[in-house]
């Protein structure tokens, strides 16, 4: 969780400084024609084009990055070429450079920063994304019930009542994700429904079904068409929307963070570049002895490492990161020319969690290493996050304020903390039962993950309480986005037995200056405190400490 909140913090960072970058390319390529092959702006240029066509494709600009890989490629190229044809390699490669900027737009990029593209909730341009769902149902008052909860909690929802509509509408556009009812009533059984439903699978939208009876064949057909979950009528709302959070997430997932131990550069730079092109982000390390220090400041997904190197064997290095306790999870693949069985099994007892043989098929070894990441961040969520509200645990939540806490110290950065609790959510048991009091909780972790930033570090405290991390944001801005989230909590409509009712939340906010001798402790005591006279206060209402 906090690995994927830094790197969406360094993406935000990174798309700032791009304009610069790019206008910095720009300025070097039009030296060039005045210029020796070799001499510093050439070999300025060239570091800043191989740098962008990894980190360009690492933070979510394909077409920019492949762009700069295209242009690094023919600006070593233009170092070989001289006498007349110099000069016009020159002009020619200046022309490519001027795309650049076409390029970063057809990633979504603007040349400049837009000033309209701040959010009502914050000053930061770093919002989740809406992610757009289509909904198949024929219950038309079951199915606007299902868009205004999924409205609410800030996705871009279409409801569809015909499975013919939705078809021709699906030719032309694709939603993130589809859910469908297999019981419609006036177009075949679910059987029939389901064999339809094959025409999407090819497509890259997601697909969730729903039904009114739980029939094993119906859900294997629906698991043979790639079904990301199937859910039974009543609804569980909340369990609905947090499994499509979930969806969502991985589609929008931070890159796959990659360490390469191997002591072949060429080779090791080939791996690099494969995975920086499947938009990875990827640090080579050739001196295993290093890896330790390397770990202890950063936080790669997955370690690539060579069995056989010459100071040291890779199953040795894979057991000696395994003796800390950080690390006991981390994945290890060994690649390895390695082809006897036996030692290739006498290896993977040394702490590894599967072997590759070189040479390892391009799209093999993208495939192995996503595959990987992707189940180790399914298993780390499972450890640390709550699995009713999907926000990390008590324990995770207290780790994470001394670390956010240890990180605004050393980078002189201001600190917010907020403690949150739902008014008279005794009541709301008592009344409507634990059911629709988990469901109101589960409201208000999924509509804190779609109205804050994606930097800020969210958590169940226990019970109703909740706690917000927000880095780099001082108590006015804070407040303004917790208010803004208030507003739009209050505004939710749960539905009890036919009978509709509301909820308010009280919030407390504690800011840590630069210089101050609050430690992380006391900023979660001083939120706390805010909170409760928020609560004494009136309640529904923001305090600063």
């Amino acid at each position: 969780m906090s690995l994927n909140r830094q790197l969406q913090a360094i993406q935000v960072q990174y798309l700032e400084k791009l304009p610069q970058t790019l206008t910095q390319i720009d300025s070097l390529a039009h030296r060039l024609p005045k210029s020796d092959p070799g001499d510093e702006n050439w070999q300025q240029l060239g570091q800043l084009l191989h740098k962008l066509s990894g980190s360009a494709g690492t933070f979510g600009l394909p077409a920019l990055s492949a762009q700069a890989a295209k242009l690094h490629r023919q600006f070593e190229a233009a170092l070989l070429v001289d006498g007349d044809s110099y000069a016009r390699e020159c002009h020619l490669f200046i022309s490519e450079i001027e795309t650049l900027d076409t390029f970063a737009e057809l990633d979504g990029i603007p040349a400049k920063p837009s000033a309209d593209a701040q959010d009502e909730g914050s000053s930061n341009n770093n919002r989740p994304l809406v992610s757009e769902v289509w909904l198949l149902e024929d219950d038309a008052d079951l199915g606007s019930t299902l868009i205004a909860h999924l409205q609410a909690f800030n996705f871009s929802a279409r409801l569809f009542t015909s499975f013919t509509d939705l078809i021709h509408t699906f030719e032309s556009e694709q939603p993130e994700v589809l859910i469908l009812d297999v019981l419609l009533g006036d177009e075949g059984r679910s059987t029939e429904l389901l064999e339809q439903s094959s025409m999407l699978t090819g497509a890259s939208s997601r697909l969730i079904f729903i039904s009114a009876k739980d029939d094993f064949t119906i859900r294997l057909q629906a698991a043979s068409l790639g079904a990301e979950a199937f859910f039974v009528k009543p609804l569980d709302i909340p369990r609905l929307i947090t499994r499509l959070e979930q969806v969502t997430a991985r589609l929008h997932a931070p890159p796959e963070r990659v360490l390469i131990i191997d002591d072949d550069e060429l080779l090791a730079r080939y791996y690099q570049q494969l995975m920086i092109n499947a938009n990875m982000q990827v640090d080579i390390l050739h001196e295993p002895d290093r890896v330790i220090d390397y770990l202890l400041q950063n936080s790669p997904d997955i370690i690539l490492m060579d069995l056989q190197m010459p100071d040291i064997e890779g199953q040795t290095l894979a057991a000696v990161i395994r003796q800390y306790d950080q690390w006991v999870g981390l994945p290890i693949i060994y690649l390895s020319a390695e082809d006897d069985p036996d030692h290739q099994v006498t290896a993977l007892n040394h702490g590894a969690d599967d072997f590759l043989v070189k040479p390892v098929p391009d799209q093999h070894l993208i495939s192995a290493v996503k595959h990987k990441v992707s189940r180790s961040r399914q298993l780390l969520e499972l450890m640390t996050k709550d699995s009713l509200t999907g926000l990390l645990k008590h324990a995770a939540i207290k780790e994470s304020i001394r670390r956010e806490w240890g990180i605004a110290k050393r980078k002189s950065e201001i600190f917010c903390v907020a403690m949150l609790d739902i008014d008279h959510f005794k009541q709301v048991n008592d009344r409507f039962g634990h059911a629709i009091g988990d469901e109101v909780i589960a409201s208000v972790a999924t509509l804190l993950r779609k109205r804050l930033r994606n930097t800020d570090v969210l958590g169940r405290y226990g019970g109703e309480e909740f706690v917000v991390l927000m880095n780099n944001c001082d108590a006015v801005e804070a407040k303004k986005i917790l208010e803004n989230f208030r507003q739009r909590f209050q505004e939710l409509v749960f539905t009890s037995e036919e009978k509709q009712f509301s909820a308010t939340i009280s919030i407390g906010i504690a800011e840590y200056q630069p210089g101050s001798d609050m430690d992380a402790d006391a900023l979660l005591i001083n939120a706390d405190k805010a909170m409760y006279t928020a609560k004494e206060t009136g309640r529904n209402r923001v305090i600063v400490s």
